[in-house]
């Protein structure tokens, strides 16, 4: 009978000692939680930039990025006009661009070659749409899609 019982609070002291563990592993620190837009969060989310790329700043614009690409050794600035999260509507502008805006932090750009060259190669002024996933911890962006949109307004015209 002792022994019964000298089992039984063993697994109770256990279980006490567990329970908390068990719980708190459950927890997501670190990762931002169901909080994608967050700075520490680990989960990528797919926003769309417009903006222009080494241009000076517009009336219109929200800010600039400081671009980088380890690959080339390089910086751009991207002067932004649009910024949004393509799935989810609730993120905002300021929610994307808060870290990373004005020059605060290089948003460092990675993905396949041939978009990552669009943005090295694009003179400056060039009115650019970049498409990716924003991993806020990590602070990069892998590019999906890279677009040059039109005309700049504030590019001179070139005589044909």
């Amino acid at each position: 009978m002792r022994n019964r019982w000298l089992s039984i609070l063993t697994v109770l002291a256990w279980g006490a000692v567990l329970a908390p563990t068990v719980v708190w592993s459950q927890i997501s620190f670190g990762v931002g939680g169901d909080n994608v837009e967050a700075e520490s969060s680990l989960i990528p989310f797919k926003i769309m930039l417009r903006g222009a790329i080494n241009a000076p700043p517009r009336d219109d614009s929200l800010g600039y990025l400081r671009l980088s690409i380890a690959a080339y050794h390089a910086t751009y600035d991207f002067d932004v006009t649009t910024a949004q999260a393509v799935d989810d509507a609730r993120i905002t502008a300021w929610a994307i661009l808060q870290q990373y805006k004005n020059g605060k932090t290089n948003l460092i750009l990675d993905g396949p070659k041939e978009l990552l060259s669009k943005i090295g190669q694009a003179e400056p002024r060039t009115p650019l749409m970049i498409t990716g996933f924003l991993q806020q911890r990590r602070k990069t962006l892998r590019l999906t899609k890279v677009e040059i949109i039109g005309i700049d307004d504030a590019a001179p015209q070139q005589e044909k």
